[in-house]
This record gives C-alpha cells, structure tokens and sequence, in this order.
C-alpha cells in the first residue's frame, strides 16, 4: 500500500518548510509553499502571483477541505495500492501525462484516496428507492420527451485571464476539457466535466447566441456573463423528437433520469460531509502571512 503524507507539515513526510504559515488546521501548520504548490497543479500556467483575490480564496478553501478529508481518509484506514495508482493510469492519459513529476504524483494519489474515501465511506449506504425514482420521473415528465436542444460541456471561472488561459490549454491539447472542467470549473456541473444538456430557449441569450453558432468538437471564445466567464464546448445537437417517442427512446430517458437522480443524490451527501468536516474543524486563518486579502467561506477563528 502507498503510505500518504496526510498531514500537513510532518516532519518525516517532507523536509522541513521554513514559509510563512498561512493558515492552521485542527492544530496543524498550512504554509505557503504548501499551498502555492497545490495552485501550480491544480492552475498550471496562471501562476499564484497573477490569480485575482477571490480566485485564491476559492483555492485555499478548496486546499483546506482537501486537507480535511484526506485527514478523516488516515483515520478511516483509506489508502491505495500501487496497482490501485497504475490501473488509473492507464484508464485515464491525461492523468498518466498529469502525474510527471514527484510532486504531481502525490497529488494524484491524493485523489485517488479522496475518490476511494467518498465511495466506501460517504456513499456507501446511498440507495435510492423505486418510490423515489418514480416521484423524480413524475417531477420531470416533460424531459421524458425530447425537445430540441444540446449538449454542451461548460467551464466557469471568476476572472477573464483565467478564463483564457483553460481555454487555450483546451484547444492548444495541453489539457483535456473534461479534466479542465473538473480541475478549475466552478459551475454546478463541474464534477461531470462540465457536461450539461440544455433545451433551446433555457440558457440566457449571451451564452446559447454564443453555442448556437458552434460545430460538435469546437469550443467557443470567453463569454462573460453575471455568473462569471464561460467556455463552452459542443458535443452534438438534439432534434426534437415528436409527442409520442417509441418506447426505447422513453426508457432511455427514464434510465437518464434515474442516474441524475442518483447523481444528485451523491453530490448532496458529498456536499454534507464536506460541511460537516469543515464546521467542527478549528481553522484559523493567517491573513498577515496570506499576500491577499482572504474573502473565503472557511474563517473560524
């Protein structure tokens, strides 16, 4: 089994950090190089120095319930095996390319143990009853019947140089756009890789003018919107179907929204425990030793 560093700050896990302590954990030091190490894997090329404000408060709440769940995946016995690592790898090329160096190893093992957490801790019980299932299809019997639409995967980010940054690495093949969706999106959809279905009509003008004119495979330029700005990616189109599909069409959807249902279900619980970490924990944040001003959600002190 792989032995993590899964604590911040142990001696015996890396070599002494002697940069500021931006921030303390239930007792443990969070230092800067820590954190400005996460921003560079996590944002490649847009550097710390360059993230606005607000984008970095996003980061280093991100970095912190990270470093939660990877502290309850130690005590949970959570780990993963080498076998574990390399069978990722090699379902996954962009996180075989992703993982070069030590430093991005660890952070994908990181991952894996998060993944491997959720699953066998967070969801484990998770069951959705035929009564549920049938109270969400009756919830959403329109969407039984396909209307004309699209579907789009969607990053959003907070800032207009970070929006073109993820889009040049999308469309120059530095980076995957699931993955980018993923890593850096802050829409609702981002765990999916950004994908979404729209109909025509629901999405605010600005952003369907700027999908309607896209061919499937291209991405679009930076739009901004009141949300923030988006890049959008087209998978294909849909063709309304009429009022009465066949029966194999209708169970497909039924089956499409059962695996929403789910899906949303899972987020719900993910999003609990993530709370749930997050409000018994003592955070303290150091805002002298930051190099910006801390507008994030995870002040305790």
């Amino acid at each position: 089994m792989v032995t993590l560093c899964l604590t911040a700050g142990v001696p015996a896990c890396r070599r002494s950090d002697r940069s500021p302590v931006i921030a303390t954990i239930n007792g443990r030091d969070i230092h800067r190089t820590q954190f400005e190490r996460f921003l560079s894997l996590k944002m490649g090329e847009f550097t710390s120095g360059e993230s606005p404000e607000a984008l970095r408060s996003q980061m280093l709440d991100e970095y912190i319930r990270r470093r939660l769940v990877l502290d309850q995946a130690a005590r949970s016995g959570i780990t993963v095996s080498e076998t574990e690592i390399d069978q990722a790898a090699r379902d996954d090329t962009q996180l075989r390319s992703t993982a070069s160096t030590p430093e991005a190893r660890e952070d994908v093992i990181d991952d894996l143990v998060i993944e491997k957490f959720y699953r066998q801790v967070v969801l484990r019980d998770v069951r959705v009853t035929p009564a549920e299932i049938q109270r969400y299809l009756d919830e959403n019997q329109s969407r039984l019947t396909e209307k004309a639409g699209f579907y789009v995967r969607e990053i959003r980010v907070q800032s207009r140089e970070a929006a073109e940054r993820v889009r040049r690495e999308v469309t120059e093949g530095r980076q995957e756009y699931a993955s980018a969706a993923r890593l850096q999106s802050d829409a609702p959809n981002s765990e999916q890789g950004g994908l979404a279905r729209y109909d025509e009509g629901q999405l605010p003008a600005v952003l369907e003018k700027a999908i309607s004119v896209l061919h499937p495979g291209e991405v679009s330029p930076v739009i901004q919107s009141s949300f923030g700005f988006h890049i959008f990616k087209l998978e294909r189109r849909v063709e309304a179907h009429p009022l009465d599909p066949r029966r194999s069409q209708v169970n497909e959807r039924r089956a499409q929204l059962a695996e929403e249902l789910i899906a949303r279900k899972n987020q719900q619980l993910v999003d609990e425990a993530l709370e749930g970490l997050a409000s018994s924990a003592a955070i303290r944040i150091n805002d002298p030793a930051l190099g910006f001003t801390y507008t994030g959600a995870l002040r305790h002190n």
